[in-house]
C-alpha cells in the first residue's frame, strides 16, 4: 500500500509539474487569445526582419539588389565566397542577441515574430541530393533556439514566421527571395512539399516549448490564386502535419496579396487557427479594420496583426490605440535597419558603405576586396544594438502615447544655454508639437506623404535634416516650416531675469516670421526673418528682453511665416534688472464668442484688476463693445481674460487698445499703453445659411477621403465612405424655415445613404433628414438630389453622417423653399402665454402620430433647450423659462414628417 501511495503521490506531483510547466502555452478561447489558465494574453511584438532574410530596401540596395539572392550575388563579386560567408555568419550572430531581447521586454514587448529563411533549415530542392528528399540544416535551428531561449528568461513569446518559403510564395521578390528563374512555392509541388516538411520538423522541434506563441505559415503570399483554392490547400495540408506532432499550438493564417484576401480560407478549418491580416499606410478608424472585425465576429476565431509600421510615431500610436481597443495583438516591423527613423533601432551607415552603394548604383571604377570586405564587416559590427542609435521617440509613441497625451522630455534643455531645435518634447501632435504633414496614408488616399521630408533624427511629423551649421549646432535643424506650425521644448530656467536669445537660421526668402510662447502666453513679439541667401546659409537673429523665470517648464517657438530653417536657439542672460524692462502688450486672441485673452510679457499684478479699467477698450469691426469682466489666469499671470458683452463672429475684425496707468506688473511696473491692436479671430467660419457647403470644407471629419474632382468647378470630392464614416460643418442659418437643399452626388454603383443631423455642445446628435441616393453610372457622372431640412435661425454644428456607401459628395447647397405645407399644417399650433415670465404653453393637434422636436436658441443662436416627444398626434407641453435671462428666444418645434413651426417668444419679468 505504502509503495502505491508513493507512485500516486509522484505521479500527482508529475502532472501538476507538468500542468504548471506549461501554464504560459497560448491557446484560442472564442475570439480572443488565452493562456492555459485563462488569462487574456494581448500579444505586443516587434518583427525580427531584416535577420535571416535581408530585404533590399533595409539595407538601401533595392534599386539594384532588392532579393536576398541578388545582395549576395553583388558581395560575392565584390569581395568572393568564402568572405561573403564570414559577412553572413556575422549578420546573423549580430543583428540579433541577448541585449536584442532583453532591450525589448524592458521596452514594453512581450513577443517577438521571427521570420525566417527556409534555406537555413534546409536545402533547396536543386541542391538536394536527392529529389523529393529533404536533407535538415543546423544553422536555423540553432539561432531560432538561442532566440527562444532569450525570449524563454524574458517571459516573452515567438512566433515562427515563415516568411521565405521554398521558391519563394509571391512576386514582390524582396519579401520572400523569390528568384524568377526557378518555380515558385506556387508552381513547384516539390517546394510546397518541402514547405510541409519544414513545418512539420519545426513543430516536431518545438511541439514542447510554451513560449512558443504559434506558426505563421506563409508570410504575406502575393500570387494570383484563384478563390483562394490553391492557398487553403496547402495551409490545410501544412497543418495536418503539423498536428500529428503538435496538437498544442495556435497557428497563425495570412491572406493572399499580402495578408489580407482571406477568400476562400474562410471558415475555419483547425480549432487552434487565429487570422493575421496585415495593416501599412491606411487610415486609422474602425471602419480600416471593420472587415477583419466582422470576420472576427462570424467565424469566432481571435485576430492577430501580423505586421504593421513603416510610418510616422502619430501613426504608430492611432494604429496600435485601434488594435487594443479591439482586442487586437500586433507586431510591428522591423526592429532595426540602416539608417532609419521608423524603428526602434537605426544602423548607422558609414562613409565607406556609402561608397559601396554609389559603387553599385552608378558603377565606375569598382572598390578593392580588402576595402569592400571591410566595409561590409563594419555594417555587420553596427549592427550589434549597442552601436545602433536607439530611437526613443519611437517607443514612447507605441507605448506611452497610446493612452496619454502629456508630453514628456525628450531631454531638458538649460537656460542660460542652447537649445536645439530638434530636442523638442515627446508626445501626440497637438501636445509636443503641430505640423500639416503627420503620417503618410497612401493606402486609403493614393497620395504618399513624407511626414519627416528631411528622414533624420526623429520620427515625428516635424520635418528634420542634417544641417551645415557650425555655430551653437549639434548636425541637425528643423525645415520645411509651414505658418501656424509649432514645437515646444522643456526647459530649466536657472534663474528668473531679462534673456537675449540668439536664433539660428537659414532663409532662401524673407517670408519667415515667429514667436516664443510659455504656458499659453506669447513672451515675444512676432520677428521676422529675412533672406540668408539658402537654405543652409546661416545667420544669427537676435531676440531682446524675453522674461523668464524657474516656474517656466516649458517654452514654444511658433512659425507665424512660412519658409526658415531652424538649426539652434542660445538664451543669453542680461544685467538688465527686469523691472528696467517695459510691460508690454504682447498678443491678444478669441477664446470663445464672449472671452478674449490678453498675453504681456510680465505678470499682472491681480490687485492693480479688481474692478474693470475703463482704459481698456476693445472693438469689433469698429465699434467699441462692453467689457464685463477681467480675470488673471491662475496658472500663468502673464495672461488675462477678457468677457465682453457681444457675441463675436468669425467675421469679425477684432482690436483691443489700453491707454491707462492703473494696470501693474508683480515686479512694479506699469502696463505700457497700446492702441488698436489685432486680437486674433480665432471663432471657427460658419457656413451661412442660406448658401453652399462645399463637402471637403468641414472642420472635423471621421474616415472621409478626399479627391479631385471632374464635376463643374473643379476642387474636391469626398468619396471612400463607409458606414459610421462622418463630417462636421459649422453652419449659420439666418432664418427658421424650411431650407431646399440640393446633394452634388456620384456613384458608380450601389444605393449610398446618409443622415444630416445637429450636434449640440454635449455631442448629442438629432436628426433632421435621411437621404438615400441612386447610382449615377460612374464615380464622377454627377447629379443633383434634392430634399426639403427644416433648420432654426442661430449658429449650429451640422453633421454629415454616413449610412451606406460607397458614393461621392462634392457639395450641399441650401437655398429657400417654396413648400408652403408648413403653413397650411401648423394652423393648428398655439403657443401662449407670450411674453411671458416663465412658462410657455405649446398646443395643438397634428394630422397623424409623430415624433415632436423642440427646440429654443436665444439671440445669439446658441441652444439653451432642447427636448424630444415621442409618437404623439396631440401636442400640450409646459415649458420652462425660469432660469434664463430676460430678453427674445427663437422656439422652433421641428415634425417627423419634415414639417416645421418657429415663434419669437419674449420673458419679461413680472
Amino acid at each position: 500500500m505504502k509503495k502505491i501511495s508513493i507512485v500516486l503521490l509522484l505521479f500527482g506531483l508529475l502532472v501538476s509539474f507538468n500542468a504548471n510547466a506549461q501554464q504560459h502555452l497560448l491557446k484560442t478561447q472564442g475570439k480572443i487569445i488565452t493562456n492555459q489558465n485563462g488569462d487574456t494574453v494581448l500579444l505586443r511584438g516587434m518583427g525580427l526582419g531584416g535577420w535571416m532574410l535581408q530585404e533590399g530596401y533595409m539595407l538601401q540596395t533595392a534599386g539594384f539588389a532588392n532579393a536576398q539572392h541578388k545582395i549576395r550575388a553583388k558581395i560575392e563579386q565584390l569581395i568572393g565566397p568564402a568572405d561573403t560567408d564570414l559577412f553572413y555568419d556575422a549578420w546573423l550572430a549580430n543583428h540579433v542577441r541577448k541585449a536584442d531581447i532583453d532591450s525589448l521586454k524592458a521596452w514594453g514587448f512581450n513577443s517577438v515574430r521571427l521570420p525566417m529563411h527556409y534555406n537555413l533549415f534546409t536545402l533547396p530542392i536543386e541542391d538536394e541530393p536527392v529529389p523529393g528528399q529533404h536533407t535538415w540544416l543546423n544553422k536555423g535551428f540553432e539561432l531560432t533556439d538561442s532566440l527562444v531561449s532569450w525570449c524563454k528568461q524574458n517571459q516573452m513569446y515567438v512566433i515562427l514566421d515563415l516568411h521565405a518559403a521554398p521558391g519563394g510564395q509571391g512576386y514582390d521578390e524582396g519579401i520572400s527571395d523569390y528568384d524568377t528563374s526557378k518555380p515558385s512555392l506556387w508552381e513547384s509541388p516539390a517546394n510546397q512539399a518541402k514547405t510541409v516538411a519544414l513545418w512539420k520538423k519545426l513543430a516536431e522541434h518545438y511541439a514542447h516549448e510554451e513560449w512558443i506563441a504559434g506558426y505563421d505559415l506563409i508570410n504575406e503570399p502575393n500570387w494570383n490564386l484563384p478563390g483562394g483554392t490553391a492557398l487553403r490547400n496547402l495551409y490545410e495540408e501544412i497543418t495536418d502535419s503539423i498536428r500529428t506532432v503538435d496538437t498544442s499550438h495556435i497557428i497563425f493564417i495570412e491572406g493572399n496579396w499580402f495578408a489580407n484576401d482571406f477568400t476562400g480560407l474562410t471558415p475555419p478549418w483547425d480549432s487552434k487557427l487565429v487570422y493575421s491580416p496585415h495593416k501599412y499606410w491606411s487610415i486609422n478608424d474602425q471602419a480600416s479594420i471593420q472587415w477583419v472585425l466582422d470576420m472576427r465576429n462570424n467565424y469566432n476565431v481571435p485576430l492577430y496583426l501580423g505586421e504593421s509600421g513603416e510610418n510616422s510615431n502619430v501613426w504608430f500610436r492611432d494604429a496600435i490605440r485601434l488594435l487594443e481597443d479591439n482586442n487586437i495583438g500586433w507586431a510591428w516591423w522591423p526592429m532595426k535597419k540602416i539608417e532609419s527613423i521608423a524603428g526602434p533601432l537605426s544602423v548607422i551607415k558609414t562613409p565607406e558603405y556609402e561608397s559601396l552603394l554609389n559603387y553599385w548604383n552608378n558603377g565606375g571604377t569598382p572598390p578593392t576586396a580588402a576595402f569592400a570586405k571591410a566595409a561590409l564587416m563594419q555594417i555587420t559590427d553596427n549592427l550589434k544594438i549597442e552601436n545602433c542609435i536607439y530611437q526613443k521617440d519611437v517607443i514612447d509613441a507605441m507605448f506611452r502615447q497610446v493612452y496619454a497625451d502629456e508630453t514628456v522630455p525628450y531631454k531638458v534643455q538649460d537656460i542660460p544655454g542652447v537649445v536645439y531645435a530638434t530636442d523638442f518634447s515627446m508626445g501626440t501632435v497637438g501636445h509636443a508639437y503641430y505640423d500639416t504633414e503627420i503620417a503618410n496614408y497612401q493606402v486609403s488616399t493614393g497620395t504618399y506623404t513624407s511626414w519627416n521630408t528631411g528622414w533624420t533624427y526623429r520620427n515625428d511629423g516635424v520635418d528634420i535634416e542634417k544641417c551645415t551649421d557650425s555655430v551653437n549646432a549639434n548636425g541637425y535643424n528643423v525645415g520645411w516650416t509651414e505658418a501656424g506650425e509649432w514645437i515646444q521644448y522643456d526647459i530649466k530656467v536657472d534663474s528668473a531675469g531679462v534673456y537675449d536669445v540668439e536664433l539660428r537660421v537659414a532663409s532662401a526668402n524673407s517670408n519667415g516670421k515667429f514667436h516664443f510662447s510659455t504656458g499659453g502666453s506669447a513672451i515675444s513679439p512676432v520677428e521676422s526673418v529675412t533672406s540668408s541667401g539658402g537654405w543652409q546659409n546661416w545667420k544669427t537673429v537676435t531676440v531682446s528682453d524675453v522674461i523668464l523665470s524657474p516656474s517656466d517648464t516649458k517654452i514654444k517657438f511658433h512659425f507665424d511665416g512660412t519658409g526658415f530653417n531652424l538649426s539652434s536657439m542660445k538664451f543669453i542672460k542680461t544685467s538688465t534688472p527686469v523691472s528696467a524692462v517695459a510691460a508690454n502688450f504682447q498678443a491678444a486672441e478669441t477664446i470663445d464668442e464672449h472671452t478674449i485673452k490678453l498675453d504681456i510679457n510680465k505678470f499682472f499684478d491681480a490687485t492693480s484688476l479688481t474692478a474693470v479699467p475703463s482704459n481698456f477698450q476693445i472693438f469689433a469691426d469698429g465699434t467699441s463693445i462692453p467689457i464685463t469682466n477681467i480675470t488673471i489666469d491662475a496658472q500663468n499671470s502673464r495672461i488675462a481674460y477678457f468677457t465682453v458683452n457681444h457675441f463675436m463672429k468669425f467675421s469679425e475684425v477684432l482690436k483691443i487698445s489700453y491707454s491707462g496707468t492703473q494696470v501693474m506688473t508683480l515686479d512694479g511696473t506699469q502696463l505700457s499703453t497700446f492702441t488698436l491692436e489685432d486680437v486674433q479671430n480665432n471663432l471657427p467660419v460658419f457656413h451661412a445659411i442660406p448658401g453652399k457647403i462645399e463637402a471637403e470644407a468641414y472642420f472635423f471629419q471621421s474616415g472621409m477621403q478626399l479627391e479631385t474632382t471632374t464635376d463643374a468647378g473643379g476642387g474636391q470630392n469626398i468619396g471612400f465612405l463607409d458606414p459610421t464614416d462622418y463630417a462636421d460643418y459649422h453652419i449659420e442659418v439666418a432664418q427658421t424655415k424650411t431650407y431646399k437643399v440640393d446633394f452634388r452626388n456620384a456613384s458608380e454603383w450601389g444605393s449610398g445613404s446618409f443622415q444630416l443631423q445637429l450636434v449640440d455642445d454635449n455631442g448629442n446628435a438629432t436628426t433632421i433628414h435621411t437621404q438615400n441616393l441612386t447610382p449615377t453610372g460612374g464615380w464622377q457622372t454627377w447629379t443633383t438630389t434634392s430634399a426639403d431640412v427644416a433648420l432654426t435661425a442661430g449658429q449650429h454644428t451640422l453633421r454629415l453622417l454616413i449610412l451606406q456607401g460607397p458614393f461621392n459628395l462634392n457639395w450641399m447647397e441650401f437655398t429657400e423653399s417654396t413648400n408652403t405645407k408648413e403653413e397650411i399644417a401648423m394652423e393648428n399650433i398655439k403657443v401662449f402665454p407670450n411674453p411671458t415670465n416663465d412658462i410657455f404653453t405649446i398646443q395643438g393637434s397634428l394630422d397623424q402620430s409623430q415624433d415632436v422636436f423642440i427646440e429654443i436658441v436665444n439671440a445669439q443662436g446658441q441652444r439653451v433647450h432642447q427636448q424630444v416627444i415621442n409618437n404623439t398626434n396631440n401636442l400640450q407641453e409646459n415649458i420652462s423659462l425660469s432660469t434664463l435671462a430676460d430678453g427674445y428666444y427663437y422656439l422652433m418645434v421641428r415634425f417627423e414628417n419634415g414639417v416645421m413651426y418657429s415663434n419669437k417668444l419674449l420673458k419679461i419679468r413680472e
